[in-house]
This record gives structure tokens, C-alpha cells and sequence, in this order.
């Protein structure tokens, strides 16, 4: 148990989808400064494990999660890697991720959820970032985060007003990838990983990759191209072409 109420974040494996877990439902799943290094301890496993195609950040109890829990640097010292390192190095994640919210989201948690790809969530979910009301300018890389992935002006609404936005609005404002009844979150979740592990994996990868990259200040479009040019050549796509010629599933390896 790390410090704080509640366990620490698990990992399972389950075929192709690794399965993170926020286990603080009484603290509404903050993260606790111990907690981060765990944290990154389980995306690195991820990322090198060679059957994982997919990750799904889940919650227990009615909160997705609340942030950084910032009372704990009152009588410690600073965390050895801070919340931005966890979310960028949640962004760069060589699979796709999906955060499948099925409770409110609050502070930290907003960035939490925006490093990932997909963010499906249920109807009653609601969103608040309280930055400004405790005296603080976000700091930078989740700022760019948020302005690369909805938007200056829907930046603004969250972080300027501080108020309480409905999945709705934030469906409309591209915060959300899709909203959905509450007895649906895990369905669908299943049918977007799935739909994801059907294809070719050194595809996806390379794909993710360039359009993070398109997406930012600099993209590196000889980059981009070469990844294009190592897909045409790879045995995933020779494999594809075969599977189309004899009316079959395709057999993916990720090479």
C-alpha cells in the first residue's frame, strides 16, 4: 500500500489489452506521490510487452480520478518524477490507450484522461478544473495537451471558468470520444478494443506515432513518411494482401 487511503494502481494482462486500475475509490482515485513511480513502473512493462495492442485505464467506485494528490507535498519532499512526467509518458505510449470513465473527473485527472487516445465515458459523468480557484497556472505540457487536442477556445472554458461541465457539453467540445449509457461503458469498451486488435499492430504503432506527431509544433515529415514506406514492406501488409486474395481473417505477427 503506497501513502494515502485506498491500494495502489494495478496492471493486468489479458490477452493483447493491458488493464490499469485506479484502486482509491474513498480518495476518489487520486494519485498519491508513491503511486507515480508505480505508475510509470507499469507503462514500461507495457510498452515492452510484445503481445499488448491496447491499454484501458479503469476506476473503482464513483470517481474516475481526482489528480495529484497535492496535500501529500505539504510534509514530504518532492516526488522524485512529477503528475506531467506520468501523463506525457501516458501520451507517448507506443499502443493505443482508452480511458473508460465511468466517474467524474476532477483536476489532474482531466489530463490523466486526455493523454489518452480514446476517452469513452458514461452519460452522468461530469469534469472540473479547478487550477485558478487554488492559485495555480497549469503547467505546460498538459496545457499543450489540452490546446493540441480540443482546442484554445475549449481550453479556455475548462480552465478559465473552472466550472462543472457536463459529458455532453464535453462530448460537443471533443474532450470525450464517445458518451454512452452506463450499463454500455464496458461493452463498448470491449468492441473499441477489439476493433483495435484486429488490425495490424506494427500499423497502428506507426500510425499513432505520426499523427501525435502531426498533431504537435514540429512534425518530422521525412519521419512519417519512413514509417509509411516500413508498413508497404512489412509482412503484416504482404499478409493482408494475401488474406484478401483468399477471403480470409488476416494473421497479424506486428512485423
Amino acid at each position: 500500500m503506497s501513502g494515502g487511503a485506498g491500494t495502489v494502481p494495478s496492471l493486468r494482462i489479458e490477452g493483447a489489452r493491458a488493464i490499469l486500475s485506479l484502486r482509491r475509490p474513498d480518495k476518489r482515485n487520486r494519485i498519491e506521490p508513491d503511486d507515480l513511480t508505480t505508475l510509470l513502473g507499469h507503462l514500461e512493462v507495457v510498452d515492452a510487452h510484445p503481445d499488448v495492442r491496447v491499454v484501458v485505464i479503469e476506476a473503482e467506485g464513483p470517481a474516475w480520478c481526482s489528480g495529484f494528490h497535492l496535500g501529500a507535498l505539504a510534509d514530504r519532499a518532492p516526488a522524485p518524477v512529477g503528475f506531467g512526467d506520468l501523463c506525457d509518458r501516458l501520451e507517448r505510449m507506443a499502443v493505443p490507450t482508452v480511458a473508460a470513465i465511468a466517474g467524474s473527473v476532477h483536476g489532474g485527472g482531466t489530463d490523466l484522461a486526455i493523454s489518452c487516445d480514446f476517452r469513452v465515458a458514461t452519460d452522468a459523468v461530469t469534469l472540473g478544473m479547478p487550477a485558478a480557484k487554488i492559485g495555480l497556472q497549469y503547467y505546460a505540457s498538459g496545457l499543450r495537451r489540452f490546446v493540441e487536442r480540443i482546442g484554445p477556445a475549449a481550453t479556455k472554458r475548462l480552465f478559465l471558468t473552472a466550472e462543472t461541465i457536463s459529458a455532453e457539453e464535453l462530448l460537443r467540445i471533443g474532450f470525450l470520444t464517445e458518451v454512452v449509457a452506463p450499463d454500455a461503458l464496458e461493452a463498448r469498451v470491449d468492441e473499441l478494443c477489439a476493433a483495435v486488435t484486429a488490425l495490424a499492430p506494427l500499423a497502428v504503432r506507426a500510425t499513432k506515432a505520426a499523427i501525435d506527431q502531426l498533431g504537435g509544433p514540429a512534425a518530422d515529415v521525412d519521419a512519417i513518411q519512413a514509417g509509411h514506406v516500413r508498413t508497404v514492406r512489412s509482412a503484416d501488409h504482404a499478409e493482408a494482401m494475401r488474406a484478401m486474395r483468399e477471403r480470409r481473417p488476416p494473421r497479424f505477427e506486428g512485423r
